[in-house]
């Protein structure tokens, strides 16, 4: 491990990662303000971008040259007919498109909370195109997505799926330097005891590796800066504070 450094508690609720030139942006979750934080690599707040959105469950940020997509995506009770991916102008935070998500085979009345796999919380784009990870609660199998930017309103179904992960999936980014997509997630129990992990997929979604992250509990997001270093952020949780680490990842 590289470090670890406390991150503000502006911060506590800290739900994606990503990694810029010269530093990573950052939100908050569920109910928290709708506001795009830009970090520096020391875990400092340097810029807020308030939304003109509201964060109902934000829990994911990813970007590329023109954009910022913001997944408010969050649906661990399973109540969510909906979901929606912010698309935002990096140029005028004013400028925004909606996409409107409903998965195939979801009937909100009847899941069951935290015993289901209609939620995500990861999110990436990769190339051109637009990445959603499932949390798959009920099946432990992630499935993924591509969003159709030219649709507003959609209904989505998975084109590949991840077995063998120990846990449900936090956090995604691709990692241009081995060509592997890097994930986060954990396993909880009712007890506040937590097993996470990080892992690296193949561009053809076969899991590769994974990492035990011993010390850490709620793990929220990951991303891969312009060196290959892994960063990925932690929520506060009881007995720990929100917190930014980096560690080197080589196979």
């Amino acid at each position: 491990m590289k470090s670890v450094v406390e991150l503000p508690k502006e911060l506590s609720e800290t739900s994606g990662l990503f990694c810029d030139a010269d530093g990573m942006f950052s939100l908050n979750d569920s109910g928290n303000a709708p506001v795009i934080y830009r970090v520096n690599y020391q875990g400092e707040i340097v810029e807020r971008t308030r939304l003109p959105l509201t964060n109902r469950d934000w829990e994911a940020i990813t970007a590329d040259d023109t954009s910022f997509y913001i997944a408010d995506v969050g649906n661990n009770k399973g109540n969510r007919e909906k979901v929606e991916i912010h698309k935002v102008s990096r140029l005028n935070a004013n400028d925004i498109t909606t996409f409107t998500l409903k998965y195939a085979g979801n009937n909100a009345s009847s899941n069951m909370p935290y015993a289901h796999d209609f939620d995500s919380e990861a999110m990436v784009k990769y190339g051109k195109e637009l990445l959603l990870f499932s949390k798959s609660w009920r099946t432990g199998i992630t499935h993924i997505y591509k969003i159709n930017e030219g649709e507003i309103e959609q209904t989505i179904n998975p084109f590949a799926s991840i077995e063998g992960l120990p846990g449900v999936v936090t956090g995604v980014d691709f990692d241009p330097h081995q060509g592997k997509f890097v994930i986060t997630g954990y396993k909880s129990d009712p007890f506040g005891n937590f097993a996470t992990f990080i892992a690296q997929i193949s561009q053809d979604y076969t899991l590769h590796d994974i990492w035990p992250l011993e010390r850490y509990k709620q793990v929220e997001g990951v991303c891969v800066d312009n060196k290959g270093t892994y960063w990925f952020s932690e929520e506060a949780t009881e007995g720990r504070n929100a917190s930014l680490s980096s560690a080197h990842v080589t196979r």
